[in-house]
């Protein structure tokens, strides 16, 4: 896998994610939308992955999809919260804290 920022203008960038799409010789992730660039109105960037295969490219998804799915929404609750080695350290300095103010 490459991970590759693309730098144009906005035309620019668009032509070149056509071109890398449209070429058999590897799968390309979905693009980043475009972010400015300090200093400049015209110039953008896109970042995108670009993979050998399409075997890689499913192989790189399924390993990414439990990151998308454990996220935070605001509302208190964590969906598809997968526990860490980390929440029992969590858990006893939480109760270390508590035991010392009682």
């Amino acid at each position: 896998m490459l991970k590759i920022r693309i730098q144009g203008t906005t035309n620019d960038i668009k032509w070149f994610l056509k071109i890398l799409e449209r070429d058999k010789r590897f799968k390309t992730n979905e693009p980043s939308r475009p972010l400015d660039i300090k200093g400049s109105e015209k110039y953008k960037r896109v970042f995108t992955e670009i993979f050998k295969d399409e075997s890689e490219y499913l192989e790189h998804k399924r390993k990414n999809e439990a990151r998308t799915r454990s996220q935070y929404f605001g509302s208190g609750m964590s969906f598809g919260y997968v526990k860490s080695p980390r929440d029992k350290y969590k858990k006893k300095t939480a109760e270390r804290q508590v035991n010392e103010y009682v």
